[in-house]
């Protein structure tokens, strides 16, 4: 028996052009959460110095999925997470929010997690 990783890190980097343009880059993309693993917890770590999270929805979903039943927390400026029961093998789409330090400014990127899901007849326990 194997111990599964619960706790997955995304890391979360913002570059912005000599013309402006930011992009912004999540690592590993999909977040993978590996199969069999319960109650897992991506946590979203912000790299770049000048950005920094919302209060509010740094991370959300593009559609509602049962296996996410509660909303992405913000635990610092630099630092958000995201519970995930991982039920159900698939591919969820999210948007990663960041702002600008200095301007206010939101800018947001969609990256992907894929859920490994649950064997049959593995309860929540």
């Amino acid at each position: 028996m194997h111990t599964p990783k619960r706790v997955v890190q995304v890391s979360v980097d913002v570059n912005v052009d000599t013309d402006g343009t930011v992009t912004i880059d999540c690592n590993p993309n999909p977040a993978p959460i590996i199969k069999d693993t319960k109650h897992a917890l991506l946590v979203f770590t912000l790299n770049t110095p000048g950005f920094r999270f919302p209060v509010a929805n740094a991370i959300t979903l593009d559609q509602a999925v049962e296996d996410f039943p509660y909303d992405s927390w913000t635990i610092s400026d630099r630092q958000a997470a995201l519970y995930d029961r991982n039920k159900v093998a698939d591919t969820i789409d999210y948007t990663v929010t960041v702002v600008n330090a200095t301007t206010g400014q939101h800018h947001s990127v969609d990256p992907e997690i894929q859920n490994g899901g649950t064997s049959p007849g593995d309860g929540d326990c």
